[in-house]
């Protein structure tokens, strides 16, 4: 077997990814590396992509005890069993009952917080494993000039968030940030919740003792309103480059990139706003403009981009349709198209493909062309649109470069991009 084979196999085989990071060699985050190393989510790719501290705490049996043998973290986690099966007895119909149950208060969090800090600074194998596991990750990446006590702080903080996010925006009703298309999918105050809520709550009774972590019954009870909202669309096609990109991830080692001005044209998704339509008009044309700059030799590679997301629970993927339509009607190879399944606006579809290209290896530091029609190309290059990523993302995730034609934007992405968002589920 060749050696991106044996890589392959390993990501599908191993269960510990740190162990896996450390077979392949990789160097300091934040150098650009040798050799790809995809994220290989597995079947909870849900929690792994919005939570990845906590699948990484599960996973490493080191690191869990040590949670579980601090006063500190198993008085939070006894704190919240007690307010579950206060739940389970007392709460029945009453929705907003169940939410306070899993909740993370502030005081909890910085109580967590401060404790995480303090195990770190004793244990030194905590400090390596959060090296090992989160720093090399880039899940934390603007958290990289941090202490790794901090850095673990700072991550457990996020993800505590995250859960109490998914209970504003599943239970109580808060707006999710795009609420058109992220919204839940029952009316919140009609018996039907209230009852699957009532159920999820008494199904955690059966396992509430085998989860013997402080954060296991909240997160599962948020993971639990995702998946009764049909919003599991984060875990989607994962792992990716072993399902829809494993053709153009085989082929990018090989690649000789000197002989293209660009790495990757990048063509950002246009849902349609009608129902049983997948493929929009606006999609097809900057389809039809990015066929044209890689026959003519710009890259290498085409990257689409979008998740489902128009109209509201739409059955259809925009970047599945857009590769089907790139290799069947416009006669692109598969291994020269790239997806990113999962971006829900512009903004995001810039993010993705910036993590993508890192993943994958393909030369960080070389420009690449964003492809579109005019109008969204105008709107990339709008001021507005930086104040965007900026109030969503906070951060820029691209650097343009300049403007080559109406439908033509050179850009660089940055590491940022590589830093996980769980207030946004659906694509963190």
């Amino acid at each position: 077997m060749t050696t991106r084979g044996t890589e392959l196999e390993l990501f599908m085989k191993l269960s510990t990814f740190w162990l896996v990071l450390l077979l392949l060699g990789l160097p300091a985050f934040g150098q650009q590396q040798a050799t790809p190393h995809p994220i290989a989510y597995r079947q909870q790719a849900v929690e792994e992509k919005n939570f990845p501290v906590f699948s990484a705490m599960r996973r490493t049996a080191e690191v869990a005890s040590l949670m579980d043998a601090s006063p500190d973290l198993r008085q939070l986690r006894d704190r919240k069993r007690a307010a579950h099966q206060q739940a389970v007895s007392t709460c029945a119909l009453e929705l907003v009952c169940h939410l306070n149950a899993y909740r993370w208060t502030t005081q909890e969090i910085d109580q967590a917080q401060a404790e995480l800090r303090r195990l770190v600074a004793a244990h030194p194998a905590l400090g390596a494993w959060v090296q090992r596991e989160l720093r090399a990750s880039g899940h934390y990446q603007r958290h990289a000039s941090a202490s790794d006590a901090e850095l673990l702080g700072f991550a457990w903080r996020e993800a505590a968030d995250g859960i109490n996010r998914l209970i504003a925006v599943y239970g109580e009703g808060q707006p999710p940030r795009y609420p058109a298309i992220d919204a839940p999918i029952y009316p919140l105050d009609g018996q039907p919740y209230r009852r699957l809520a009532n159920a999820l709550t008494q199904m955690l009774a059966e396992t509430a003792a085998s989860r013997p972590l402080f954060f296991e019954l909240p997160l599962a009870f948020g993971l639990g309103l995702l998946e009764m909202n049909l919003r599991d669309e984060a875990g989607r096609y994962e792992p990716m480059h072993l399902k829809e990109n494993r053709a153009a991830f085989e082929a990018i080692a090989s690649m000789q990139w000197d002989r293209f001005p660009y790495t990757v044209i990048v063509v950002p998704g246009a849902g349609s706003d009608r129902a049983g339509m997948a493929l929009s008009p606006f999609g097809k044309m900057r389809l039809r403009l990015a066929a044209e700059r890689y026959f003519a030799g710009k890259a290498p590679l085409v990257l689409v981009s979008g998740g489902h997301v128009h109209p509201n629970q739409t059955p259809f993927c925009e970047a599945i349709e857009m590769k089907r339509f790139l290799v069947e009607q416009l006669g692109l190879p598969e291994q020269a198209v790239l997806i990113d399944p999962h971006a829900r606006h512009t903004t995001t579809n810039l993010r993705n493909a910036a993590r993508i290209l890192y993943r994958y290896g393909v030369p960080f530091q070389r420009k690449s062309l964003i492809t579109t029609d005019l109008y969204q190309s105008a709107y990339i290059e709008d001021a507005g649109f930086n104040q965007r990523c900026m109030r969503e993302l906070g951060y820029l995730p691209h650097r343009l470069l300049g403007r080559v034609n109406p439908f033509d934007l050179e850009w660089l992405p940055t590491l940022d991009a590589l830093h996980v968002d769980p207030t946004d589920p659906l694509d963190p």
